[in-house]
């Protein structure tokens, strides 16, 4: 996964690809991208400094990011991180296909809780008048 734009080569923070070896039969391994064209781009993984190792995101992780098929692991407990706001997001990650895993009873709870902002901005309106 790219951590950084990199304008010269279209490919921006985010964006993940596949390291496989390249089709032409060299035996050198490229990365592959999805191409605007929905074809596929190659690139040298030494074009890429700025990238690391995913196997799994986090749905914050994702946020920005799209994918054809995206599974979200629930905890077998409840956790006030889990609310309507982080299950949105994980939906919306999915392009095709959105697979949920976990008790029915936390899916429920998350969907229920809202998230509460934390900003301290009003307080530091407060202090301003």
């Amino acid at each position: 996964m790219l951590t950084r734009n990199d304008y010269q080569l279209n490919l921006y923070n985010g964006e993940t690809g596949i390291v496989l070896p390249h089709p032409d039969g060299s035996g050198e391994l490229s990365v592959a991208f999805n191409g605007a064209d929905g074809g596929i781009r190659w690139v040298s993984p030494s074009r890429l400094p700025y990238c690391e190792t995913v196997y799994a995101l986090t749905v914050h992780k994702s946020q920005g990011s799209e994918f054809q098929r995206v599974l979200f692991h629930l905890p077998k407990q409840d956790s006030p991180v889990l609310c309507r706001e982080l299950v949105y997001t994980a939906v919306t990650r999915a392009k095709q296909q959105f697979s949920l895993v976990g008790p029915e009873a936390v899916f429920r709870t998350a969907l229920l809780r809202g998230m509460q902002r934390q900003s301290g901005l009003s307080d530091r309106l407060k202090q301003i008048s």
